[in-house]
């Protein structure tokens, strides 16, 4: 059997292997996490705290300088890390693919946060997002009196995928480790490994690759009302 570590693309071809014959059992790898089938997948959280040490540290040389900064990290066209990295770092605003938002009402934000008396304010950023850093940036270069901050901009990139894992990812990909050797050990292949609602599961990749994982906007909610 083979077990394939990883996100969309890789399930799709663990998947597309199963439709052959070949016994295959999926981990569901990515620090996306936009996968469907597990709440949470191996990396995500290595990949946040290295998301939030770089907004704690930028955050020091915006109270310093009264600066606002766009922090923009990875996720593709999912908003996880931005939303969860934002909220844990205290960000003043957040940017999403899953919501709608506009320069304008950033710059709303950026004033109120500004006229309260804030130092400094943090804007952590999906890459996935339309009005992503670069966009945003070259708007604010326009029209810099729609602010009371300056801007600067920071693009975490690649380094959120380098590091050394966490307690949380190295003890995840252990359990689905195991997991995925039981599932072999029965022979219940065609399935992807993960976790919902704390309880290790085996998902049909039939249904992994057909589906769309949603992002909760609760927790975007409970941004909102953090940075207020």
């Amino acid at each position: 059997a083979l077990v394939i570590i990883g996100g969309n693309g890789s399930q799709k071809g663990a998947y597309a292997l199963f439709q052959k014959g070949f016994p295959v059992v999926g981990i569901a790898s990515t620090i996306d996490n936009d996968l469907y089938g597990s709440d949470i997948t191996l990396g995500v959280d290595t990949a946040m705290n290295i998301a939030l040490e770089a907004i704690d540290r930028i955050k020091v040389t915006a109270s310093s300088h009264h600066r606002a900064f766009l922090v923009e990290v990875m996720g593709r066209n999912c908003g996880y890390i931005a939303l969860m990295s934002g909220i844990a770092g205290g960000a003043e605003a957040i940017i999403i693919p899953e919501v709608q938002s506009s320069p304008e009402s950033l710059a709303l934000e950026l004033r109120d946060a500004y006229a309260r008396g804030k130092a400094h304010a943090i804007v952590v950023v999906a890459e996935g997002a339309y009005w992503n850093a670069e966009r945003l940036i070259h708007h604010f270069r326009q029209f810099k009196e729609q602010l009371g901050f300056e801007l600067r901009e920071t693009k975490l990139g690649h380094v959120q995928r380098g590091g050394t894992p966490g307690v949380a990812d190295r003890l995840l990909g252990t359990y689905f480790g195991a997991f995925a050797i039981e599932q072999i050990e029965s022979n219940n292949f065609g399935v992807l490994v993960g976790k919902q609602k704390g309880v290790l599961t085996a998902t049909p990749l039939s249904v992994v690759v057909s589906s769309k994982k949603e992002l909760d906007l609760s927790e975007f909610k409970l941004a909102t009302i953090l940075a207020e």
